[in-house]
Formats: C-alpha cells, sequence, structure tokens
C-alpha cells in the first residue's frame, strides 16, 4: 500500500508526493477521469484540485478567491488536516482507516468501474468514525453538480470504529452492520445508501 511517511504535509503530499506515486504506479488516466478537489481545514490547510491527464498528475493550489472560478469539481473532499493526516499516519484511538489492498490513487476514483458509479451519485455526504477516548474522525465529500454547490451534507453516516474496521475488511457485510444499527444514517437515506453502495463494490475486488 502508498502510504506518505508520517508527519507529511498536505501540500507536500498533493504537490509532491503524490504526482510522484502516479507516475511510478505507470498508471494512465482513463477517459472521464474525475478532477477532485480536497480542502483541509486548519494549521497547514489549503485547497489543492488534482486531476490525472494521461500518464502525470496534474495538480493545482487554489486560495480561496480562485475557487470562485476554478471549475466544478466532479468530487470535493473536506476535513481537518488532523483527521487528513490520520488517515494515513495511524491514530491510536482511530481503525486504520484506509482500507486494506487500498492506496493514496485509491481516492483519485481511476477505475473504470468507479467511474460508472460516481457518475450515478449527486449529493453531499459525511460520514463520522467514533473511535477511543471522544476521538471522532470526519469527512465531508461532494460528489456532481448538486453535491459541489450544496451549502452542507445532505446525508450523514455515523459508525463506531470496531465496525468500521469490520466493514473495511470484510468481515462484517455493511447491509449486515446497517441491520443491526451499527451503522446509523440521518438525512438522505438514498444518497447514503449510493455512497455505501460505491464503497461496498471497490472493497469486494
Amino acid at each position: 500500500m502508498d502510504r506518505p511517511p508520517p508527519g507529511l504535509a498536505a501540500g507536500d503530499f498533493f504537490l509532491t508526493w503524490l504526482p510522484g506515486v502516479y507516475a511510478a504506479a505507470g498508471t494512465l488516466a482513463p477517459d472521464g477521469a474525475p478532477l477532485v478537489r480536497t480542502s483541509l481545514s486548519g494549521t497547514g490547510g489549503g485547497h489543492w484540485d488534482v486531476c490525472p491527464v494521461d500518464d502525470r498528475l496534474d495538480v493545482e493550489a487554489l486560495s480561496l478567491a480562485a475557487i470562485r472560478s476554478a471549475p466544478r469539481p466532479d468530487v470535493w473532499l473536506r476535513q481537518s488536516v488532523a483527521d487528513f493526516q490520520a488517515a494515513f499516519d495511524r491514530d491510536p484511538d482511530l481503525p486504520d482507516l484506509m482500507p486494506p489492498g487500498w492506496s493514496a490513487l485509491d481516492l483519485l476514483f481511476l477505475d473504470p468501474r468507479d467511474l460508472a458509479m460516481l457518475r450515478q451519485v449527486d449529493g453531499r455526504f459525511a460520514v463520522e468514525v467514533e473511535g477511543k477516548r471522544r476521538r471522532r474522525w470526519g469527512l465531508d465529500v461532494a460528489f456532481g453538480r448538486t453535491g459541489a454547490t450544496a451549502g452542507r451534507p445532505r446525508a450523514i453516516v455515523r459508525v463506531d470504529g470496531t465496525t468500521y474496521e469490520g466493514v473495511t475488511t470484510g468481515r462484517m457485510p455493511p447491509l449486515q452492520a446497517l441491520l443491526q444499527g451499527r451503522i446509523r444514517i440521518e438525512g438522505d437515506r438514498t444518497l447514503a445508501m449510493q455512497v455505501m453502495m460505491l464503497l461496498g463494490q471497490r472493497l469486494m475486488r
């Protein structure tokens, strides 16, 4: 699995490390590869647009003013710097947030099968993982035109750390966790189920 070195600054991750991993993987961007924007809040945060083009990864750092005139992203990821780094650095109070076999490149939806599903999702969604000692990890994701222009998430999924680890490792089927009340959905259940289907299909490969 491709993980950045612990403590790598977010700017270095997007502008240097991630393009290097992409080039080393010999990846070719599929037709219609999405433009993915990441906005990180807190010290060391910022905004970056990432778009695969053939055998290279185009990355642009954006100011808040530039976002207003920048192309609309297909996927917009929002979270704190601390939660972004926890996805790679393994916070002791959280489960391993990157599913087995995933790399940072999976955040770019490069698989044509992911693209087909991605085109069916349109809205803003948030997930919250409850860890130990009141640690909570959050990720806010917007898909499509509706998601990019939404002022807040339409659906929020909350899950405890044990359930999250069970689902992402394949030990617990997502539907079972949902029926048992271990995955809690607030708001737009249709949108939440679409995103969970996208994740479920990816985990089964």
